[in-house]
């Protein structure tokens, strides 16, 4: 049997209400040369029952003997794709009928590439469409350094190269952000984009990654904090964390931290003009962003804030 141009990844684990939304929905792309290689990750509901009512030969189900984690499952699963191009996919979200067809287009098109996502829709437990929508509107030299402070990918709505995949898959370790990493390890080296369509329904549930442990998630973050920031020279601190975790999440700001904050993001600026990690010039201006957004969040001193924000260094650089 030939090689497929594309493999699809899907760990699968105890999504038995979700799963088979998820296959019909790969299953009938207008692109049909893929492989759908769904890793087993030692589900204990009926989602292998679900499975077993599709007889698709694109289908190859492989197992783990126990619960072997999401970093694991993805790896195992990268280990045997054979196509040109590689998709995630979770098997709790929803791809439209031309997803594919679209992003190995743009990918044979573009073939400096290195991966490309696209917008999304969001829907609840029950497959409603929500209000909420994300359009990733970055250009594609913007990027890189966007991810620098946010995941500005959906796993399931990414299409990668497989030649740009790190020869060490998704980073043992990286848990509920291995996504982020893998992404950032690609945006550094090519070029990647969001197309401006909406080619996955995004899944938001009360047992999906989103909803996990806050303090989790946060001690992911730092482990992904000091890997970038190390890259670019910078030997990250406790205090740097905290600065950063407050540029990059929703609290309000102190107005005595904007000096601080202010610090930090120059320090980056700087020592990205001697490591050359990021395009200085889309840096710069996504420094000047963030600048800007902690500005706004100040939320006391507030007279002082548009004199803090117009003297800076950053708005210079």
């Amino acid at each position: 049997m030939p090689k497929a141009e594309l493999s699809i990844i899907m760990p699968l684990y105890n999504s038995e209400k979700f799963i088979a939304a998820a296959v019909e929905s790969l299953l009938s792309q207008s692109y049909g040369d893929f492989e759908l290689i769904i890793v087993n990750d030692g589900s204990t509901d009926g989602s292998l029952d679900v499975l077993s009512q599709f007889k698709d030969k694109r289908i190859n189900v492989l197992h783990n003997t126990s619960n072997q984690g999401i970093v694991y499952s993805r790896n195992k699963g990268l280990a045997v794709a054979t196509g040109a191009f590689v998709a995630p996919f979770d098997a709790d979200d929803i791809a439209m009928p031309g997803k594919f067809r679209l992003q190995i287009d743009f990918l044979k098109k573009n073939p400096h590439f290195g991966m490309v996502g696209s917008w999304v829709k969001i829907i609840d437990e029950h497959g409603n469409l929500l209000k909420k929508r994300w359009k990733l509107n970055a250009r594609p030299e913007q990027i890189s350094a966007i991810l620098l402070f946010r995941n500005y990918f959906v796993q399931s709505a990414v299409t990668m190269r497989h030649d740009a995949i790190p020869k060490h898959g998704y980073r043992p370790g990286y848990d509920l952000v291995e996504d982020w990493m893998m992404w950032h390890e690609i945006a550094v080296r090519y070029p990647v984009w969001n197309l401006p369509q909406y080619l996955v329904k995004y899944r938001l549930h009360e047992h999906g990654n989103s909803q996990k442990d806050q303090e989790l998630l946060r001690q992911k973050d730092k482990m992904i904090f000091d890997s970038l920031f190390l890259k670019m020279g910078i030997q990250p601190t406790n205090e740097d964390f905290e600065l950063y975790y407050l540029i990059k999440n929703q609290q309000p700001v102190i107005h005595h931290k904007l000096k601080e904050i202010e610090g930090l993001l120059s320090r980056i600026a700087e020592e990205n003009s001697k490591s050359g990690l990021y395009d200085q010039k889309q840096l710069v201006r996504v420094l000047q962003n963030r600048w800007l957004k902690a500005c706004f969040k100040t939320r006391n001193k507030i007279y002082r804030v548009p004199f803090d924000f117009l003297s800076s260094g950053l708005l210079h650089f």
